[in-house]
């Protein structure tokens, strides 16, 4: 049984961030969880104004503002059946979610991302793509695109892996998400089109990749027909969408792990694009930390 007793969902008033948090709302009642709403009001640079009053009064303002809008919020939250209770802060917004993730300890964090282009995009980034690389817990993003429901739905789960370091952590959330809401799982693995083989001419070894995957599953799967095993080649990150879209999925399940800067900035990666181009939610599983463990419902997937 996949048990959600805590979500964290961090908003900023915007169209996205409304969006996650109806999602997450709807979450939290299904699951009865509960449901902490964090709004993180940046200071402002002191060096912008030459008069320290003036910064404390316009930080004040700011502060009362984000706490009528929030609470406005979490009256919405109830109304829809969900406990909820609602904090704000001033700081770094992603500081403070880590921050509320040590204290809260939640199950998961549900978020939304804004969609950017160009410059801004690659070089500057956004939080959701910053805590993409060091959130502790599940990651659930909802992009500004996503399609709109009033109940959550985990009917088809897709799973994406490249064999990196947290892919059986990845499998065993979708195999527990799976198994309690009775959802049919397909496992995917694409091979970039860059690769030293040719699917064209037969001399690329699926049958090893396909075995690969079928090892990440319990035994008593194996055979069953509940998990169907892809293996494709083209560019991951389109692949991926271009598979939610035929498949009509419902949640997209990816594991994420540490790239450097450079590599980030220039380039992106798979998981930041499919983010961004998702029209369904997107869970990112962390790699477990050594020496820790998975929750026991995921443990038993």
């Amino acid at each position: 049984m996949f048990t959600i007793k805590t979500i964290l969902c961090p908003v900023d008033f915007h169209r996205a961030s409304l969006r996650a948090l109806k999602y997450a709302s709807n979450l939290a009642a299904e699951h009865n969880a509960k449901l902490r709403l964090l709004n993180v009001v940046t200071p402002i640079m002191t060096s912008a104004y030459p008069f320290p009053s003036v910064v404390a009064s316009a930080s004040a303002v700011m502060r009362t503002e984000s706490e009528r809008q929030i609470k406005k919020l979490t009256a919405k939250v109830k109304v829809a059946g969900a406990a909820v209770d609602s904090e704000v802060t001033v700081g770094e917004v992603d500081l403070e979610i880590e921050r509320a993730v040590r204290k809260y300890k939640p199950d998961l964090v549900a978020m939304g991302t804004h969609g950017r282009r160009g410059f801004e995009r690659w070089f500057i980034g956004s939080t959701t793509e910053r805590l993409l690389r060091r959130c502790p817990v599940p990651l659930l993003t909802i992009a500004d695109a996503s399609e709109e429901t009033n109940r959550p739905r985990f009917k088809r789960i897709l799973v994406t892996t490249d064999f990196s370091h947290g892919t059986s952590d990845a499998v065993r959330y979708a195999l527990a998400i799976g198994r309690e809401n009775d959802a049919s799982i397909t496992l995917l693995h694409v091979v970039p089109s860059d690769a030293p083989f040719s699917f064209e001419n037969g001399s690329f070894p699926i049958a090893k990749i396909e075995n690969a995957l079928s090892e990440l599953l319990p035994a008593k799967l194996e055979g069953s027909g509940s998990v169907d095993i892809r293996v494709s080649n083209g560019t991951p990150y389109q692949v991926i969408l271009d598979t939610v879209e035929k498949a009509t999925i419902d949640l997209l399940v990816m594991n994420i792990h540490g790239k450097g800067m450079l590599d980030r900035a220039l380039l992106g990666s798979t998981a930041e694009r499919v983010v961004r181009g998702s029209r369904v939610p997107v869970m990112m599983i962390p790699p477990a930390k050594a020496g820790t463990k998975l929750p026991a419902q995921v443990q038993a997937a």
